[in-house]
């Protein structure tokens, strides 16, 4: 691993941790064993680090989504764009917390070079959506409504594990509570297109 993608990795952490206003440039650069103006060389300020780290996340979730072209059946077509989404967010933690701070921030801090991930990412799903309109078996839906549903579900879902376990454990009465976001993704899929179906 390069310096500048070990940066990154330790800066994804700390982005994660705390935020982009409350990450340290100093902390982040004691990690990595550097000193701050090599991470200087690679990044000209903490905003273009973050970037990097955001917008990588984005463009690999983005490339992951892209698979989902392949099939042919928009019900399969939109579960298979939700597990897939969910699979990114438990293969990659960080990106959840930051995409999770950012939602909870109005999204202040997500550079403009992201947003055409983002949008690349919801005309894929706007597609799915229409072309099982078409076909007439999902009544006419607001992608960016369903997207919401989506990455808020997962999102909410990935970063709230600990108040989940708290809550469970005082509703041992209870049962069928996953507390684990692998197992709610198929099920939130399955959700999903059962409330677009028409």
């Amino acid at each position: 691993m390069s310096k500048k993608e070990l940066i990154i990795k330790v800066a994804s952490k700390h982005f994660s941790e705390y935020g982009y206003d409350r990450a340290s440039l100093d902390v982040v650069a004691k990690e990595v064993g550097v000193t701050k103006p090599a991470i200087y060389y690679h990044f000209k300020d903490k905003y273009a680090l973050y970037e990097a780290v955001l917008c990588s996340k984005f463009s690999a979730l983005l490339e992951r989504m892209q698979s989902v072209y392949e099939v042919e059946e928009p019900k399969d077509a939109l579960r298979a764009y939700v597990e897939t989404f969910g699979n990114f967010l438990l293969e990659h933690p960080c990106f959840a917390a930051m995409f999770a701070r950012e939602l909870a921030d109005g999204a202040k801090n997500i550079p403009q070079s992201c947003t055409k991930s983002l949008s690349q990412i919801l005309k894929l799903l706007s597609t799915i959506l229409l072309k099982g309109e078409e076909e007439g078996v999902f009544g006419k839906e607001n992608p960016f409504m369903i997207q919401l549903m989506i990455v808020s579900t997962l999102i909410n879902y990935k970063t709230t594990k600990k108040l989940r376990e708290g809550v469970v454990m005082n509703l041992a009465d209870i049962k069928n509570i996953d507390i684990e976001l692998k197992d709610i993704i198929e099920n939130l899929a399955n959700k999903i297109v059962k409330a677009v179906q028409c």
